[in-house]
């Protein structure tokens, strides 16, 4: 398959990195990021935040695309672009979360455990159409209807798996005293972002958008 980047790939890159960092700040809130810094350095951050953070993500698209271009395996380009959109999944989810955290004040037990339901209900068609067009560049519409619910199977079942694991960190093993309930309940988002992931990006690549005579490369 022939590698090829375009102008509209940098741009969706920058998109996806601007909205990564507007939804990266309800979690960074929750875990008391801004708590120790004086207007001035809060000011500073966010400033630099949202302007650098879209440009950097078409950088590293760029390298992911060389990297791809040198290995002759669009592969890497993939998983570049499967990096950007898995972090812009991850983080509108993680902001969904810390915001329905902030606003109820609740951070465990079953409600907690429907916030990540929701937050993972409110990402997961954003995230088919980025994979699906962007990402694996799929575009025979015709079966668009069963790559969906191909791609909904494969996500539940990994988000079936992290609301597991947020439960059993969360409200079985619980938050070390001492430390607040809303930073423990991001650690345990932080240890299924390996999990989606891996999970993810393999079931997309072989079980959902793998095309007709495809190889891994």
């Amino acid at each position: 398959m022939e590698i090829k980047i375009a102008k509209s790939d940098f741009l969706k890159a920058v998109i996806a990195g601007e909205i990564i960092a507007l939804f990266s700040l309800p979690v960074l809130k929750n875990l008391n990021f801004f708590t120790p810094l004086s207007f001035f350095w809060l000011y500073l951050f966010l400033a630099s935040w949202i302007l650098l953070l879209p440009p950097l993500s078409g950088v590293a698209l760029f390298f992911s695309y060389k990297l791809a271009l040198f290995s002759k395996k669009i592969f890497f380009f993939e998983v570049g672009k499967y990096g950007l959109i898995g972090a812009l999944n991850t983080l509108i989810s993680g902001g969904i979360f810390n915001l329905l955290m902030a606003i109820t004040g609740v951070a465990k037990g079953l409600t907690a455990d429907m916030f990540i339901a929701v937050a993972f209900s409110a990402a997961i068609t954003h995230s088919f159409f980025w994979n699906k067009y962007w990402v694996f560049e799929r575009s025979d519409g015709g079966r668009a209807k069963l790559e969906y619910a191909k791609f909904f199977g494969v996500t539940s079942f990994t988000a079936l798996l992290n609301i597991f694991v947020f439960h059993l960190v969360v409200n079985i093993i619980g938050a070390p005293e001492g430390l607040d309930e809303r930073v423990w309940a991001n650690v345990s988002v932080l240890v299924q972002i390996p999990i989606s992931f891996i999970g993810n990006f393999l079931g997309y690549k072989i079980f959902v958008f793998k095309k007709k005579n495809a190889s891994m490369g």
